[in-house]
């Protein structure tokens, strides 16, 4: 499988398959891909960023499902993988769209609205 290499491991046991053909994404990039999408999603129906601590509590998750892996305390299932990949998925995308609301708001000198969707960043 090559499709997606560059961006994934691919490793069979930790992809998901359909009718017995591998999917591209292992379980956590294929949920870091869904919570982009409903992160997209959310902003649209809520035209409003979370709060900044929250986007960051739901980043917390995958780093340390990943070091408790890696330190040989965790071998975690493909489930808890794919909820992870979600909730960062979902928390990175707000965090970096709150530092790039910020960035341009003190460019500017001002507060700022992203005029495409409504998006409010002055909170949270």
């Amino acid at each position: 499988m090559w499709a997606l290499s560059w961006l994934c491991h691919q490793r069979p046991e930790r992809s998901p398959h359909l009718w017995g053909v591998q999917l591209p994404l292992c379980w956590r990039c294929s949920g870091i891909l869904i919570g982009l999408i409903g992160f997209v999603v959310l902003l649209v129906a809520i035209r409003r960023l979370p709060a900044l601590k929250l986007s960051v509590a739901l980043c917390l998750p995958l780093p340390l499902d990943v070091l408790l892996a890696v330190a040989g305390l965790w071998s975690g299932a493909n489930t808890v993988r794919c909820v992870t990949g979600v909730l960062w998925g979902v928390g990175a995308m707000s965090v970096l769209l709150h530092a790039a609301t910020r960035f341009a708001a003190r460019e500017s000198g001002a507060g700022v609205r992203v005029a495409a969707i409504g998006l409010d960043s002055t909170s949270g």
